[in-house]
């Protein structure tokens, strides 16, 4: 189960909406998301995002947003997105899924029919859990590491306990 499904899930269960960080910035940049998780302008993204949140739930008091610590930007480098974004989501707590790099790379490649490089794969997600981490620590938030098919009872229940 990747991300998306398990948010979907949440979503349906708590009746809370649940929206990907990618998609809110494509809808704020008037632009068609693409596949690649390559970024030209990571920091620009970032704003959007804080913008669009900003506008679409400034009247929600709970929703799900589905995204990234990091990125890759346009020479595959691995990109921490900037802590001031994360400053104006002022996220109530942090949930960070993780997988098996294997999976990871399976998933990928049958959605986007590209050959993604595992070493990669496994440093992006070490360094997601690191910087996730660390933003959980500055802004003294809660915080769950899970794996959705592993875990799924353990997620579902960190979120209840935050909705309650």
């Amino acid at each position: 189960m990747h991300s998306t499904t398990l948010c979907n899930d949440l979503a349906a269960r708590f009746n809370i909406e649940h929206f990907s960080a990618s998609n809110l910035i494509g809808r704020e940049k008037e632009e068609e998301h693409l596949r690649s998780k390559r970024v030209e302008n990571i920091v620009g993204n970032q704003d959007h995002l804080v913008v669009a949140i900003n506008k679409y739930f400034n009247n929600t008091s709970w929703y799900l947003l589905d995204g990234h610590f990091c990125l890759l930007n346009r020479d595959n480098e691995i990109t921490q997105i900037p802590y001031s974004t994360y400053e104006g989501i002022a996220p109530s707590a942090i949930l960070v899924l993780v997988d098996k790099p294997e999976n990871i790379y399976a998933r990928l490649s049958s959605r986007d029919s590209i050959k993604h490089d595992l070493a990669l794969l496994r440093s992006f997600q070490e360094q997601e859990i690191l910087y996730a981490e660390s933003i959980r620590d500055r802004l003294g938030i809660l915080y769950l590491l899970g794996n959705s098919t592993e875990n799924k009872d353990e997620i579902f229940t960190f979120i209840e306990d935050l909705l309650i």
